[in-house]
């Protein structure tokens, strides 16, 4: 499996500007409720102009209710008091920065906590966001406009299973109560996390995570702070692809992934260095996941090879990672000379790749055949 990168939107957002190229400022003096002239005076040297840069990215996640997707940003600022906290909405089709003059205005203030109180936060059941606490050492559901924890809402503490266990990232899935959990070089999977949770697999990471997303029951998504992405199946567990993003770069400060489970596709926000006179260059980048077909093995009978008998022979579809391929078509052909008779002329692929076919044997033997198959791949979306 691999990704296509299909668009990229660049800058996707931009910074409060001055319109001009700001001196930088003088000794600090008393303003009656606050001091001028002495927050970040490195953001307003020549030649930069702008009001803002980026401090972090808070969270990053797909909200299939309004499709979007919302972006929650820190920055450093030369206001008062040097700091501020906007949701930024982007369009999840287009990536088109659809909040645009409010976030200008600074209209969409969502303050410091939901970013401070919380880790890294993701959709998960029910369409629900959901992320380890800072505070503490739970998980709990979150509010998707402030991202801070809903009172009442759902919420566990993997410190108090065996073994106990803190998390930076998690992915819920409250339907077959299964969560995937990374505090540092490893994911956990638990079970039963509704009553008895259970540690049933650990998945090694390549590098240090940056931002983990969920897809659906099955598969999450990963990215490290080297630009890495990684998809797992958490349910088995196992990896299911390791790729990159397109061009890593120097210049890229940090990382964020979300899944758009409406047009099944991954998108990652890189926060990049700001250019010189201080403009924003962070970019949204839509990748679609491709499958590489890599080899169809030889088919395998498994049942016993006995004159008279309907005999099924195996073969699976893989991937260029050792994934089984599905669903894909397989058909088969006898080669001549044919004394038997092939049941089942094509089949498809079940999850883990197999294909499967049933041949009838000839009630007099013994006999030599020949099968067959074949599968057509077309590269497109």
């Amino acid at each position: 499996m691999s990704l296509w990168l299909i668009q990229t939107k660049s800058p996707c957002m931009s910074y409060i500007d001055n319109g001009f190229c700001t001196p930088s400022p003088q000794p600090r003096t008393w303003k009656g409720d606050h001091w001028e002239g002495y927050y970040n005076p490195w953001l307003v040297t020549c030649p930069r102009h702008f009001q803002q840069t980026t401090s972090s990215i808070g969270h990053f996640y797909y909200d299939p209710g309004a499709d979007m997707l919302r972006a929650i940003i820190l920055y450093n600022t030369t206001y008062w008091p040097s700091w501020d906290a906007q949701r930024l909405d982007f369009v999840a089709e287009t990536g088109e920065w659809f909040n645009r003059e409010a976030v200008l205005a600074r209209q969409v203030f969502v303050g410091v906590w939901g970013t401070a109180w919380t880790g890294k936060a993701t959709m998960g059941s029910y369409n629900k966001i959901y992320a380890p606490m800072k505070t503490s050492t739970e998980i709990k559901e979150l509010n998707s406009l402030t991202m801070e924890a809903v009172a009442g809402g759902w919420s566990v503490n993997p410190y108090t299973w065996n073994p106990k266990s803190q998390y930076g990232f998690a992915v819920v899935n409250r339907v077959d109560n299964l969560l995937a959990g990374v505090g540092s070089w490893t994911m956990d999977c638990w079970s039963g996390i509704d009553a008895t949770p259970v540690r049933f697999g650990q998945l090694r990471l390549p590098n240090v995570l940056d931002y983990l997303a969920y897809e659906n029951r099955n598969y999450c998504w990963g990215i490290t702070k080297d630009g890495v992405i990684v998809k797992a199946d958490y349910k088995i567990p196992r990896w299911e692809m390791i790729s990159t993003v397109q061009n890593p770069a120097a210049d890229a400060r940090g990382y964020a992934i979300t899944f758009d489970t409406r047009r099944k596709r991954v998108v990652v926000f890189r926060w990049r260095q700001d250019a010189a006179d201080g403009a924003c260059q962070n970019q949204l980048e839509f990748y679609y996941p491709m499958v590489n077909p890599a080899r169809l093995t030889q088919p395998v009978p498994v049942t016993s090879l006995r004159a008279g008998n309907r005999i099924i022979l195996v073969s699976h579809l893989i991937g260029d990672a050792g994934e089984g391929l599905s669903p894909y078509t397989v058909e088969g052909e006898m080669a001549a000379p044919v004394e038997g008779q092939l049941i089942t002329p094509f089949t498809n692929t079940e999850r883990s790749g197999k294909a499967a076919f049933q041949y009838q044997a000839p009630p007099d033997g013994p006999v030599t055949e020949t099968l067959k198959i074949n599968t057509t791949v077309e590269e497109s979306l």
